[in-house]
């Protein structure tokens, strides 16, 4: 009987993909960092800490990885945008789905800062399943917002003092 009175969770409506926006200063220059971004690059940031990562198309260019903490998941990534020491960006989809997520377009954008730094700049456009009530929306939003702040932390730390300090910082934040 006491639920017969309880609000209803509001399912929202399919809607724009939610953009989240970050940056961060790294002190290597905008060619060190394209490095760790592009995939095809043996120094791309992923491969250096250990995970396989295979062009499986060139047109368009897509990559797969196989990322070790989650070795039941294929990890696929179309490019849409290359420029050298500027700009990569990426679409990118987790099959089989993880959590409310569809898929996620992932622009990084350089800015030179100097010879030695630069600041990069992360674009996230997320597109979450139809149907979610705002509570779940909040919920995805929250952890896509931390997973960028983490992921951009990780690419400044291998920058500045190399993979095994991203080792040591994963085990001090418990993800190791």
């Amino acid at each position: 009987m006491f639920g017969l009175f309880k609000r209803k969770p509001r399912l929202l409506e399919p809607s724009e993909p939610i953009e989240l926006k970050t940056s961060i200063e790294i002190d290597r220059s905008a060619e060190e960092i394209y490095a760790l971004l592009d995939f095809g690059d043996a120094r791309n940031q992923l491969r250096a800490r250990g995970n396989e990562v295979r062009r499986i198309s060139d047109d368009p260019v897509e990559y797969r990885l196989w990322y070790d903490r989650m070795p039941d998941h294929n990890f696929l990534f179309t490019v849409t945008e290359a420029i050298p020491g500027k700009s990569y960006a990426y679409a990118g989809q987790i099959v089989p789905p993880v959590g409310r997520r569809i898929s996620s377009h992932e622009a990084y954008a350089i800015e030179e800062l100097s010879e030695k730094s630069c600041r990069l700049t992360f674009v996230n456009t997320i597109t979450h399943v139809a149907g979610l009530t705002e509570a779940e929306l909040a919920d995805e939003v929250g952890k896509s917002s931390l997973a960028a702040a983490n992921s951009l932390t990780k690419l400044k730390i291998q920058a500045e003092k190399g993979v095994e300090a991203v080792d040591e910082f994963e085990r001090e934040m418990g993800q190791r």
